[in-house]
């Protein structure tokens, strides 16, 4: 009887511990977390910390849920860094839940493994101020040893570590000495059914990954995917033409799933001024400031994006208070103060800055202006050197080598004059051409979409605007070609170089606007002995 009692309370007690264990929505709860993890977009991952959080804090313990909780935090982080978000906060979550797990079996797999190797790692700075300290914002590190031990650690774990593998993956995107040694097949192999690693792959810039805009047509909640599919449009590939307009309308969408992003809205903004969109742009660059007064790329923005929108007197602010700040871009806020003031006919302001700017920058744009200013003061010599210099740096400143011959006509300085203006036909030339290529591209991508649709879209709205910009530079390229062409032969006409006058005149007349004036020269230079 004893023993009957006996065997009836341990079958009770044992009854009755099965009960305590995890219901079972809890661990349909911890599979939701598994699974939210795996697919890993960033609402994604910041739903599956949630729910190991909450389940990890149950009165008993629930099996893995606590080791879930650290490495959603972790994932969480890199997520952040990856998207140029405020990071910190789940980095601190991670390390605050390593310290109450349980050793892990294997070693490689430990929690102080995986936070010393995600220190290595840089993540998307773009959209920090300079000013930031360097080791958040990576920059003046020496590239990674492929030798470093803690990217050598997570080598043994990453097999069969989920997060190991991420990290690894992401730590080696970023370092071109380990970028080479990744094999997309062998990863793809091993983890192709696991969205985050596709997503890591994809973003990660190997041959032979996935197109991040694949993995958001498989799962619409991957807006993480939106900024790598915008720099995508903006350089084009060979079957698709750059898209400046969709790159804009991919980074607005971005904008608005990762609103504290400054890398983001700082592209966008920046993709926004590159399409003379300045209005946008500056409101881009304002949100940033508006949070961070003392960014300094965001200042440059809105400086160059008030003196685009003609507002010189808020452009002259703003580059003041760059140079108050002092340390970064300091000759850019010169020279675009020296552009204001020009503008404004301040000339001998204008001079100082642009003197100024021409010590800390080495540019054409800077020698550029430099000339304009100097040639508005009457200073024809240095107008002459510096449009010289602007030349020199950039072959392609068609209106540097333009303007030194307009100068040395001035000073009926006809022998240096020809040359340029030679020079110049053939810059313009040059530059008529590239834009008829860019619109033969924009054209055959228009061809591959099946032509505007009816009624026509935003994204035809954008076309036809790219398209007329592209033929106004094209008919102004030829124009100006033909125009140096004339005052070439003028000019080689001058110092008895029939010719050549007569080989630029001819080059002058094939234009309409042109063919009068030249075909008058033409007899002009005919009669010469």
């Amino acid at each position: 009887m004893i023993m009957r009692l006996h065997v009836a309370t341990l079958v009770i007690f044992t009854a009755a511990c099965a009960a305590r264990g995890p219901s079972p929505q809890l661990l349909a709860e911890l599979g939701k977390a598994d699974a939210l993890l795996r697919q890993g977009c960033y609402t994604c991952l910041k739903e599956a910390e949630a729910i190991y959080q909450k389940v990890s804090t149950m009165p008993r313990p629930v099996p893995g849920a606590a080791q879930g909780a650290f490495d959603a935090a972790l994932l969480v982080s890199l997520r952040e860094k990856e998207l140029g978000l405020p990071a910190e906060a789940a980095m601190d979550r991670a390390r605050q839940r390593a310290t109450g797990l349980m050793p892990v079996v294997p070693p490689a797999s430990a929690p102080s493994v995986l936070l010393e190797a995600a220190e290595l790692f840089i993540g998307e700075t773009s959209g920090m101020d300079p000013g930031r300290p360097s080791p958040l914002t990576g920059r003046g590190r020496l590239p990674l040893d492929p030798a470093n031990a803690q990217r050598r650690a997570l080598d043994a774990a990453a097999p069969t570590n989920l997060v190991a593998d991420y990290l690894a993956l992401a730590i080696d995107c970023e370092q071109a000495r380990l970028r080479d040694t990744i094999d997309p097949a062998a990863l793809l192999a091993r983890r192709d059914g696991v969205p985050l690693m596709r997503f890591r792959l994809a973003i990660c810039g190997r041959p032979g990954g996935p197109l991040a805009a694949s993995i958001r047509e498989a799962d619409p909640r991957f807006l993480d995917t939106l900024p790598w599919e915008a720099r995508r449009a903006m350089v084009g590939s060979q079957t698709e033409a750059i898209d400046l307009f969709r790159a804009i309308a991919l980074l607005g969408e971005a904008r608005a799933a990762f609103p504290a992003s400054f890398s983001i809205t700082m592209l966008w903004s920046q993709t926004n001024q590159s399409v003379a969109e300045f209005e946008a742009a500056l409101s881009g660059f304002d949100r940033i400031l508006a949070e961070a007064p003392t960014h300094r790329n965001a200042m440059l923005g809105r400086l160059t994006s008030l003196s685009y929108l003609l507002r010189h007197q808020d452009a002259i602010a703003t580059a003041t208070a760059m140079i108050e700040l002092g340390t970064w871009h300091i000759g850019d806020a010169h020279y675009w103060r020296a552009w204001n003031h020009y503008n404004l006919n301040a000339l001998e302001p204008a001079w100082a800055d642009v003197e100024i700017a021409t010590k800390l920058l080495s540019n054409s744009n800077v020698y550029m202006l430099a000339g304009l200013i100097a040639y508005a003061r009457t200073d024809l010599p240095t107008a002459i050197a510096r449009f010289d210099r602007a030349f020199v740096l950039d072959s392609g400143n068609c209106d540097a080598v333009w303007m030194s011959g307009l100068v040395n006509v001035d000073r009926q300085e006809w022998e240096p004059a020809s040359p340029k203006f030679s020079r110049g036909m053939t810059c313009f030339t040059s530059a008529a051409e590239q834009a008829r290529r860019d619109l033969t591209q924009l054209e055959a991508g228009i061809a591959r979409r099946g032509g505007p649709a009816d009624p026509p879209t935003p994204r035809d709205a954008r076309d036809a605007k790219q398209r007329a910009k592209l033929q106004k530079d094209i008919e102004t390229g030829e124009e100006r070609s033909a125009q140096s062409a004339f005052n070439a032969a003028q000019c080689y006409a001058r110092i008895g170089q029939k010719l050549l006058a007569r080989t630029h005149v001819d080059a002058a007349a094939a234009h309409p606007r042109l063919k009068e004036k030249a075909d008058a020269l033409r007899a002009a230079i005919d009669k010469m002995q």
